[in-house]
Order: C-alpha cells, then sequence, then structure tokens
C-alpha cells in the first residue's frame, strides 16, 4: 500500500509543477498574444478596407484596444466608408466580424476577425470565401453542413447595416 500512496503523490507533486509552469508560461506570452491578435485584426481590416474603397492607401481607424471594442463598434468612418465590429455565436461559439459598408448601407465586404467554429464546417469564414464575398452582391444563402454558423453571420451582418447611422457616425 506504501508504493501506491508514493505513487499518487508523486503524480499530484507533478502535476502541480507542470500547472505552475503552464501557468507562468500563459502570463508571460499573454501580452505578445494580445499583440498579435491585434495586428491581425488590423490587417483584415485594412483588406476591408481596400475592397470597400479600391485602394489601400493608409487609413486612420480610432486606436481601439481589444477591450474597448463591442458589438456594433464603430472602427473606422472614412473616404465615404464605414467598417463595423459586430459579433454572433454560431454552431462552435462566438465569432467577430468586421463589415464594411458605404453611407447608405449597401456591404462593400464582409471579414472573420475571430471564430471557434469546427474546421470543416467554419470553412466558409476563412477568407478568401466565396461566400463571404457573396454579401457584396446581395445574393447570399445559408450553407449546408454549417446552417447554424452561416445563418448567424447573415443575422450579424444584417444588424451592421440596420446600424448604420452616417449622420451620427460619420459627420462631415
Amino acid at each position: 500500500m506504501r508504493p501506491l500512496l508514493r505513487n499518487v503523490a508523486a503524480l499530484a507533486v507533478l502535476t502541480l509543477f507542470a500547472g505552475a509552469v503552464v501557468t507562468w508560461f500563459a502570463e508571460l506570452t499573454e501580452d505578445e498574444v494580445a499583440r498579435n491578435r491585434l495586428e491581425g485584426e488590423t490587417r483584415i481590416l485594412r483588406e476591408l478596407v481596400a475592397l470597400g474603397t479600391g485602394d489601400d492607401a493608409p487609413w486612420r481607424a480610432r486606436q481601439l484596444r481589444r477591450s474597448d471594442l463591442t458589438d456594433g463598434d464603430l472602427v473606422l468612418c472614412e473616404r465615404d466608408l464605414v467598417v463595423l465590429r459586430v459579433d454572433g455565436s454560431g454552431y462552435g461559439g462566438g465569432f467577430n466580424l468586421g463589415v464594411a459598408l458605404d453611407l447608405d448601407g449597401s456591404i462593400k465586404g464582409v471579414r472573420v476577425l475571430e471564430h471557434v467554429e469546427t474546421p470543416g464546417f467554419g470553412d466558409i469564414l476563412n477568407a478568401p470565401s466565396a461566400w463571404l464575398d457573396s454579401f457584396t452582391t446581395g445574393d447570399v444563402h445559408a450553407v449546408t453542413g454549417a446552417t447554424i454558423t452561416s445563418r448567424a453571420v447573415m443575422s450579424a451582418v444584417e444588424r451592421a447595416v440596420q446600424g448604420v447611422r452616417p449622420e451620427e457616425m460619420c459627420p462631415p
């Protein structure tokens, strides 16, 4: 019986040590991960601006921290283009979208900033995606096999379109 208790104690100590190391490493890399995520979102937003305006010249956006962003937040209002950030929840969990709109509400581009969908089902969310590009033509349909997620994205984009208030968002 004693060797069993000794083995259990050794395993418990090893588990605690491994947990402490993983926690320490997560804290050590937390700022770098946040910085990389924000850079990735900025890259995607620049792509939306290029889709919406036809050029990829530098643009000014409000300086935002990730914690500042909430559903419907204005990320950019420039050159008659509004870029909003909207959230939604699909089959696998939450997602964040960047939606580029003309001031009249017509969709110029949709890109996914972050998602946790199952690989395979979530492939429709990864650019380049003919399905994401179909938002610009207005010929958008739910995707068989990813119906819950595709409908959730369509709903989030619709909320963005409904939320465009050019006179409030983009004063002259």
